[in-house]
């Protein structure tokens, strides 16, 4: 039976809590009651979930819209997926809690979340502020780049929107959106100085310096960029080529900076807006002195560089304004070329480039705070930005060429890209009808899994999760591969972090197996597990629960029994979960009214192979009670050799109440043996069960049964067992049809005393309804002298259909009674009030005022008229309105008078119909 785990629980209770807190914090502050209070609940339900003796953490991530417990997808409501999107956002992939945390680290790790707005980048500088000493809370980003520490503070970027025209805001939109006017004003500040400071080589109109190319040139002409060359978001070619210029040799030109002029280009462009702060108050000639200041610092090469970028902007969008400010342009196009021109000349691998641009990054990260008002109308909105790291990382990935991707991504540093750029790669692939190539670069990116590089490993274990579905639409053998790696990873991955992250993956894709009905990936991802539990049975244990295999067994059964014709693939998954199986194929079978419904699920259970049976028999030999009686019909029906060792000597300890359904459903499951099994339990059951376990000796017909059958109507009865007990033998033996008990009967009819009869009036005519099937002559001629009337012979137990399609049949006719009888229960501590309108000799059907569970043995007073009629029966199931119930024990005179009850009601044409059938559909017993 399945386990809720206790840890989960108060997991999801603590994710519910911290969202709630957030809320309170954006609505109330943090200082405020409601908050302190729902921030205390939230700490206990932490600390819940990862005590101080465990050495387990607690991995919350985030992908897209969708919050993953320990890689688990949380169903929540749009809080829950508008939390999501802002970790997602703000580039944090997951934050793991360690069982080391405390509560301060927890407080600060809320606080730092904002409570008016913000946009998400600000968030995970945030959180990195606040935790930057936390031991028990770990932020992970998914931006597959190094981060910077300084990334905390302000950056000079952030100030480019204060810039040096003074006050006046008009003035200050012109420049920032005009790259003409921004030549201009470089040119001015030049020409303040003169041509005698270093950095005149700006204003040249020749030499090595710039390449022979000037800005002057670029803005008369107004097209010497190259021509014939794509156009990138900013406007600017993007195959334009630092080292373009005539007198160039082998290596390096002269136009191309190195890494570090490049970051020195980029702190030049924040310093722009510094200077503006002041109006360039403390420097000769005012702003365009300080201009000229700034560029002076710079080297040759990097100077020539930006003037001719700006020239290039300035002749590509002529009388046009760009959508983003010339400054931000300018950055991120300089920083995409000069990844890209040196990722393409093989000069960095891939993962160096994702560092490269996180550091260049750092410089231009906040200008969209300043320059996009957009943005702000839609933070204002709640709607949720691409982040500026992002925005870099798409642009030059979307600069890179054709081979280039291919080739990355089919290299061991695939794990470098992030999963959003693998994803829209490999479906433009699948697109153009290239699948086997979009299946060799899923196939290489899950190899990373087991990359030598433990940052790789991490990526790659965090992109899978991210990449589950694309995985499963691809190609079916692919989810199946990508489990392969990470559960191979996971049996000796030893650091703590990256093992919560191939787990979280390996749980993810198993998860996706199950939800696509990838039987053979099921089927990888159960034979990993059980590898891992053999090493690690701990980690293993957690993610069997995770995986959402087990979960889903009710499905997969309900989808095996329905086909009919199994597949190979679901027949292997639920070999590898017996356990699970085996439990609900036990309690469909005991469910079924159908005997081929019970034949098929039969035959399931044994093609799934001898561990599966053996957990049956395990069960029924020494399980827990309950689980032990729903074990035995299908055992009984696969195996019936075991039932009959290893129940006996069990079945005397077991309640009342699962005897009787154990002997029910022996009797349903259609077992050959079956007769020789209840035998066997006759003598261990209690007395209230006995009569029941007759009566399905008479239903199987086994003469086996006749020797032990014919002692009991002879009076030799089981020890507590009264002369009910002899009626239903009797009864039995009538359904047997063996002509070995026809003496046996005839002595029970024939005896009598000096003056009456010797058996009770009940026995004989038992006995001889079952002469009449046995004798039948013989039978009409005692009739005459019997001292019995045709009336009393009228209900006579129903034979049994020898291919009836139900698996079970009605023993005796039941009689719809003309006046509702009132019986009440005298045995209880709380008695109960029925009102009985069917009824037979066996049992009935009555609405009662209260409930009671099936099984219990009620002792029922009924009330015909001024009399009084007391019978024991067991409650069975309810139907509709009503409760039915069997008759398991009754005094003799009592049974005649219910006889004589039963038999005035028949003179209504209707009870007449249903006398005259044997077997009718809607009396089947369903359940047991």
């Amino acid at each position: 039976m399945k386990v809720v785990d206790p840890k989960t629980t108060s997991a999801r209770a603590f994710v519910r809590s911290l969202n709630i807190l957030l809320k309170f914090a954006r609505l109330y502050g943090y200082d405020h009651v409601r908050t302190v209070e729902q921030f205390d609940s939230a700490w206990r339900e932490l600390r819940t979930a990862i005590p101080d003796s465990t050495d387990a953490g607690l991995l919350l991530a985030a992908t897209g819209s969708q919050l993953l417990l320990d890689g688990v997808p949380l169903e929540g409501a749009p809080a829950e997926k508008q939390f999501a999107e802002l970790l997602s956002a703000a580039g944090v992939g997951s934050v793991q809690f360690l069982p080391s945390i405390a509560q301060d680290e927890l407080n600060r790790f809320v606080r730092a979340f904002p409570t008016g707005k913000a946009k998400p980048a600000e968030l995970a500088l945030q959180l990195k502020a606040a935790l930057a000493s936390a031991r028990g809370i770990r932020i992970n980003e998914i931006c597959f780049v190094a981060t910077d520490s300084r990334a905390k503070e302000a950056g000079m970027a952030a100030q480019l929107a204060v810039v040096s025209l003074g006050g006046d805001s008009d003035q200050f939109n012109r420049w920032m959106n005009d790259p003409q006017k921004l030549l201009e004003m470089i040119a001015a500040a030049q020409g303040s100085k003169g041509s005698s400071a270093p950095g005149t080589a700006i204003g040249s109109t020749g030499g090595p310096a710039d390449g022979g190319s000037s800005a002057g040139g670029a803005e008369k002409s107004g097209g010497s960029s190259e021509a014939g060359t794509a156009d990138n978001s900013c406007g600017i070619s993007s195959q334009a080529d630092f080292s373009a210029g005539p007198g160039l040799g082998p290596g390096r030109g002269s136009l191309e900076p190195s890494e570090a002029e490049m970051y020195r280009i980029l702190t030049a462009l924040t310093s722009f807006g510094q200077i503006g702060t002041s109006d360039g108050a403390g420097t000769p000639g005012g702003v365009p002195g300080s201009l000229h200041e700034e560029l002076s610092q710079l080297p040759v090469r990097a100077q020539d560089v930006l003037k001719q970028a700006i020239a290039e902007l300035a002749a590509k969008t002529p009388g046009v304004k760009p959508d983003q400010s010339v400054l931000l342009q300018l950055a991120e196009h300089l920083a995409i070329r000069f990844a890209l021109e040196r990722f393409e000349r093989g000069e960095v691998k891939v993962n160096a480039v994702r560092q490269m641009l996180d550091r260049m990054n750092y410089e231009i990260e906040n200008l969209r705070k300043i320059v996009g008002a957009h943005e702000d109308k839609m933070s204002d909105a709640g709607l949720l930005l691409e982040s500026h790291r992002e925005i870099l990382d798409r642009q030059f990935w979307a600069a890179v060429p054709e081979s280039g991707k291919r080739s990355v991504l089919l290299s061991e540093e695939a794990w470098c890209i992030p999963p959003k750029n693998v994803q829209s790669y490999v479906n433009d692939l699948i697109k153009r009808g290239d699948v086997a190539d979009a299946v060799g670069i899923l196939q290489n990116y899950a190899a990373c899994a087991e990359s030598e590089d433990s940052d790789g490993r991490k990526k790659a274990a965090a992109g899978l999760s991210q990449l589950a579905e694309l995985y499963a639409k691809t190609h079916p053998k692919l989810l199946g591969e990508a489990l392969r790696h990470l559960g191979l990873r996971l049996s000796v991955e030893q650091d703590a972090e990256l093992q919560a992250l191939v787990s979280a993956a390996f749980v993810r894709l198993s998860q996706q197996a199950a939800t696509n009905r990838c039987f053979p990936a099921m089927e990888q991802a159960l034979d990993l597990i059980a590898g891992v539990e053999t090493q690690r049975p701990g980690i293993a244990q957690t993610l069997r629960g995770k995986m959402g295999i087990e979960e889903r067994i009710p499905e997969f059964v309900e989808e095996a029994l329905r086909a009919r014709h199994t597949s190979s693939g679901l027949t292997n998954v639920l070999k590898l979960l017996p356990q699970s199986t085996m439990e609900q194929l036990a309690s469909r079978f005991n469910r079924c009214s159908l005997r081929d419904d019970a034949e098929h699920i039969a035959n399931l259970s044994t093609d799934l192979g001898e561990e599966a049976l053996q957990y049956l028999r395990s069960t029924v030999r020494g399980g827990p009670v309950p689980e032990a009686t729903e074990m035995v019909g299908l055992l009984s029906k696969i195996d019936p050799q075991a039932v009959e060792v290893f129940l006996p000597s069990r079945i005397k300890n077991f309640p009342r109440i699962s005897q009787d359904r154990v002997v029910r459903q022996l009797s349903a499951s259609g077992a050959p043996g079956r007769c020789r099994i209840l035998l066997k339990l006759l003598d261990h059951v209690d007395p209230l069960v006995m009569p029941m376990v007759i009566d399905e000796i008479g239903v199987t017909a086994d003469r086996e049964a006749l020797g032990r059958l014919m002692n009991i109507v002879d009076g030799d009865l089981p020890a507590g067992a009264g002369p009910f007990l002899r009626v239903r033998a009797a009864e039995a033996l009538g359904r047997i049809h063996a002509p070995e008990s026809v003496a046996a009967l005839k002595r029970i009819v024939e005896t009598k005393k000096v003056f009456t009869w010797a058996h009770p009036q009940e026995l004989r005519i038992a006995a001889l309804q079952a002469l009449d099937k046995l004798d039948p002559a013989w039978a009409r001629e005692f009739f005459a002298k019997s001292g019995l009337s045709r009336t009393d012979l009228t209900l006579a137990p129903l034979g049994m259909a020898a291919n009836c399609k139900f698996v079970r049949q009605r023993r005796h006719t039941r009689v719809r009674l003309q006046k509702p009888v009132v019986a009440f229960s005298i045995n209880l501590s709380q008695n109960c009030r029925m009102e009985i309108r069917t009824v037979s000799l066996a049992g009935g059907v009555a609405t009662i005022d209260r409930h009671l569970p099936p099984g219990t043995s009620v002792q029922l007073k009924m009330q015909l008229g001024l009399r009084h009629l007391q019978a024991t029966a067991l409650l069975r199931d309810y139907r509709g309105q009503g409760m039915s119930f069997e008759i398991v024990d009754m005094n003799l005179e009592e049974r005649s008078k219910l006889r004589r009850l039963l038999a005035d009601n028949l003179s209504s044409a209707s009870s007449e119909e249903e006398t005259a059938k044997p077997v009718v559909v809607s009396d089947v017993l369903a359940a047991r």
